[in-house]
């Protein structure tokens, strides 16, 4: 799905009754294993250079977190947090004297900002579509060697803006909190990092290329939320006022 017919669906979704959590803070904890997807471009690149053939492959990683939702009306909930996110990747170079392989990973820190819809499914199950930012920071450049291959990963920005859309579903119990399934897009506004990777051998430089990424992912959302009674909520306002 293009993701301005996910917005789309987005806005459809608030014209339909549904049911959120009206003036109550609700603290969750994530956890999100990445995976990639050519469907959504996040899927392996490939570079040449005077026959050598350089891939780069996404090979998962995870971020996790907390995060804390806000429901304003009895339509839409606002959530927000930070998490810790570690990008795998790995270049093969094939055609060379020897086949070459290195890896490297990326660490960023992200504050997701996003607006969500939710539809009640059934008495317990939720679904819910969402859209909004992240900002994502990221602390250092990145230096693997590998003889023969050596990799180079220099961060164009500290901060970098990213498009964040949601889908999953929630199941909401009585007593003890909300278990959420469900799948994010983090796509940045424009590449994040610039890949520098070399093939030599000895100290002669056979060949290399320079190529920029954009490091978006998919990930699937595993969340908890602790239980707030948003009736025990008000009482407790109203009690605070008396």
């Amino acid at each position: 799905m293009k993701l301005s017919r996910f917005f789309i669906l987005i806005m459809l979704m608030a014209g339909i009754k549904v049911s959120a959590q009206n003036r109550v803070w609700t603290v969750g904890m994530q956890l999100k294993p990445i995976f990639s997807s050519r469907a959504f471009g996040t899927g392996p690149k490939v570079m040449t250079d005077r026959s050598l053939l350089y891939t780069l492959r996404p090979r998962g990683g995870y971020a996790a977190g907390m995060v804390v939702r806000r429901g304003y009306t009895q339509r839409l909930s606002f959530e927000f947090g930070i998490n810790f996110t570690a990008r795998n990747y790995q270049v093969n170079v094939q055609g060379g004297p020897v086949p070459a392989e290195n890896r490297f990973r990326i660490v960023a820190y992200e504050i997701p900002l996003s607006q969500l819809v939710f539809v009640r499914l059934s008495e317990y199950i939720y679904m819910n579509a969402s859209g909004g930012l992240s900002v994502n920071m990221f602390p250092s450049d990145v230096a693997r060697n590998n003889d023969p291959l050596l990799v180079y990963a220099g961060r164009e920005l500290i901060i970098h803006p990213g498009l964040l859309a949601n889908v999953g579903f929630e199941y909401r119990s009585r007593k003890s909190g909300y278990y959420y399934l469900g799948a994010s897009l983090n796509r940045p506004f424009r590449q994040i990092y610039t890949l520098s990777a070399r093939y030599q051998v000895g100290s002669q430089v056979v060949s290399s290329v320079l190529s920029g990424f954009r490091g978006t992912y998919l990930t699937l959302d595993l969340r908890y939320f602790f239980h707030e009674d948003p009736d025990k909520k008000i009482r407790k306002k109203q009690n605070g006022k008396n």
